[in-house]
C-alpha cells in the first residue's frame, strides 16, 4: 500500500500540488533547477509592477475606486495596501531632496505651538553634548530625515478613526475607513511631497526666471487638489450625496492638516531630540 505524502510544512496528508491546510506547494525535481528559481524571480518582478502601477493607476484616475475594490474582495491586480504604502515610504526616502514633512530644527523652535519647549531642549543637548548651534542642527536634520518618513505610518489609524466617525451612518467598517484612509494619504504623499516638488523644480530648471513660491503659495494648490480628490473618492467609495462628500473632505483636510501641524511634527521633535 502506498504511503500518502505529508505536507512537509504542516505533516497533513496531501491530495494535490498544493496542502490544503496551510497552501504550501508540492515541490518535484523540476521545482529544483536554476531555471526554476529565476522563472520565480521573473513572476515576482512582473507581478510586481503589475500590481504596483494597477494600483497607482487606479488612485490617480478613479479616486476611490481601490479602496472599493479591495474591501469588496477584487484584490487580484492590486497591491496589498500597507505594501503600497510602505513602497511609497520607501520611494519618498529616496529622493531627500524633498524636505516634505521633514523640518529643520530653526523651523521646530519657531514653531507656533511647542516652538519653547523646542528651543529649551535643544538648549538643553547642546549643553550636556557641547555642540555648536550648527553642529546640534546637522546632527537633528540628519536624524529627522530618516524619523519624519517612517513616522508616516502613525496618520494611518488617526485619519481612519475621524473617517469612520463622519461616515459612521454608512455603517462600513473600521477596516473600510483604514483601506481608504491609506489611498487618500497615499495620494497626499505622492501629490503634496513627490509630483508638486518635482513640477516645481522641472519649472525652475526650464524657466530659470521663475519666481521663488513660497510655502503658504504652495500649500494653495496642494490642498486644493488634495480635497478635490478626496469629494471624488468618498463620493465613490461611500456613496455620499454631494454636499456631504464635499463636507467630508474638507473636514478630513483640516484634521488631516491639523494633526501634521501639530501632533506629527511635535512627535517627530521629541523622538529625534531624544535619539541625539
Amino acid at each position: 500500500m502506498t504511503e500518502t505524502p505529508a505536507c512537509k510544512n504542516c505533516s497533513t496528508p496531501l491530495s494535490g500540488k498544493f496542502c490544503n491546510y496551510c497552501g504550501e506547494k508540492v515541490y518535484t525535481e523540476k521545482d529544483r533547477s536554476v531555471l526554476h528559481l529565476l522563472s520565480e524571480g521573473m513572476h515576482f518582478i512582473t507581478h510586481f509592477e503589475g500590481t504596483f502601477f494597477n494600483t497607482l493607476r487606479a488612485i490617480f484616475t478613479t479616486p476611490g475606486k481601490f479602496s472599493l475594490d479591495y474591501c469588496n474582495g477584487i484584490r487580484k491586480k492590486y497591491f496589498k495596501p500597507i505594501a503600497f504604502f510602505l513602497m511609497l515610504v520607501i520611494l519618498y526616502l529616496l529622493f531627500p531632496i524633498f524636505q516634505g514633512l521633514n523640518m529643520s530644527l530653526y523651523e521646530h523652535a519657531r514653531h507656533s505651538f511647542y516652538g519653547h519647549y523646542a528651543m529649551s531642549k535643544a538648549v538643553k543637548v547642546m549643553q550636556i553634548q557641547h555642540f555648536t548651534d550648527a553642529q546640534l542642527s546637522e546632527i537633528f536634520q540628519h536624524a529627522s530625515e530618516k524619523i519624519s518618513k517612517f513616522l508616516l505610518f502613525i496618520i494611518i489609524p488617526v485619519m481612519a478613526l475621524f473617517s469612520w466617525l463622519l461616515s459612521f451612518t454608512k455603517r462600513k467598517y473600521f477596516y473600510d475607513n483604514f483601506v481608504f484612509s491609506i489611498e487618500a494619504v497615499s495620494f497626499f504623499i505622492l501629490w503634496g511631497f513627490l509630483i508638486l516638488p518635482m513640477l516645481l523644480k522641472i519649472l525652475h530648471r526650464i524657466f530659470p526666471s521663475f519666481p521663488d513660491i513660497s510655502d503658504l503659495q504652495t500649500l494653495i494648490p496642494f490642498i486644493s487638489i488634495f480635497t478635490l480628490y478626496l469629494i471624488i473618492a468618498s463620493k465613490r467609495f461611500f456613496k455620499f450625496k454631494w454636499w456631504y462628500s464635499v463636507l467630508y473632505s474638507l473636514v478630513f483636510t483640516l484634521v488631516l492638516t491639523m494633526f501634521i501641524q501639530y501632533i506629527y511634527k511635535f512627535i517627530l521633535f521629541f523622538i529625534t531630540i531624544r535619539l541625539i
